[in-house]
């Protein structure tokens, strides 16, 4: 069986994410697999939680809608606050963010695809987007999908929050209270154990082969030392370098 894959570039990708916290992508329908069908669209998008729609046109824009509950096919209008419209095309740095006129409106619940606002996607099991008189979205056409409303494609993404990660790869040092490197640099020089009886300070790493412990050692020593050390044999061995 063949595995389905995105349509999204790498750069069209990070904006798309650039609109939300810290979640990952998990693709649930594509039309030119599964059909420009509303029953294929909610066979594998009813019950998924949040969602997000990624329309593509010829005309380059990357757009859709993003609700944050659940299709039902309840026929009802859902109040979303978190629900949102976008954009996303090479010509601008940053995607295109439309949320609803009365900040509640999310969209319509029905059983003929996406109805997002003035946006209805798959209505007919077409590819083509039709606009819905309202006013509960506003936003330019030319902006919004450059006029365009016939797809090259359409993807239904279920939104995972990321938990336990952090907001960048590295944590979050404030400095302010020893003001400048060489203040820290000092600080550290000349610390003394609390305990009088203890002369000096030294740490022990532990750790398994290849953890990283010699390379520690080396980085911290290159900062004192103000250039590049290998002090401690570092490299890639089934045993241990440093015993070497």
């Amino acid at each position: 069986m063949s595995v389905v894959k995105s349509s999204l570039s790498v750069g069209q990708e990070k904006k798309l994410l650039s609109l939300f916290g810290h979640v990952r992508l998990h693709l649930l329908y594509k039309a030119s697999v599964h059909g420009y069908m509303n029953i294929a669209f909610h066979s594998r998008c009813d019950g998924q939680g949040p969602t997000v729609l990624v329309a593509y046109n010829k005309a380059g824009f990357v757009f859709g809608g993003y609700i944050s509950k659940d299709y039902a096919q309840t026929g009802q209008v859902i109040n979303d606050d978190k629900a949102f419209l976008y954009s996303i095309t090479d010509q601008r740095e940053k995607p295109l963010r439309v949320s609803s006129t009365d900040g509640q409106y999310g969209f319509t619940d029905g059983v003929y695809g996406l109805n997002v606002g003035v946006m209805w996607f798959l209505n007919n099991s077409t590819a083509t987007v039709q606009i819905v008189a309202g006013n509960s979205y506003t936003f330019e056409a030319e902006e919004m999908h450059g006029n365009d409303l016939q797809l090259t494609e359409c993807e239904v993404y279920r939104v995972e929050e990321c938990v336990g990660l952090l907001e960048t790869p590295w944590r979050k040092i404030d400095l302010e209270g020893y003001g400048t490197k060489e203040r820290l640099m000092d600080y550290i020089k000349n610390y003394k154990p609390e305990v009088k009886s203890v002369v000096q300070v030294r740490v022990l790493l532990v750790g398994p082969v290849g953890a990283g412990k010699s390379s520690f050692f080396n980085s911290i020593n290159s900062v004192f030392k103000g250039h590049v050390t290998g002090q401690a044999n570092t490299g890639s061995a089934g045993t241990s370098l440093t015993t070497q």
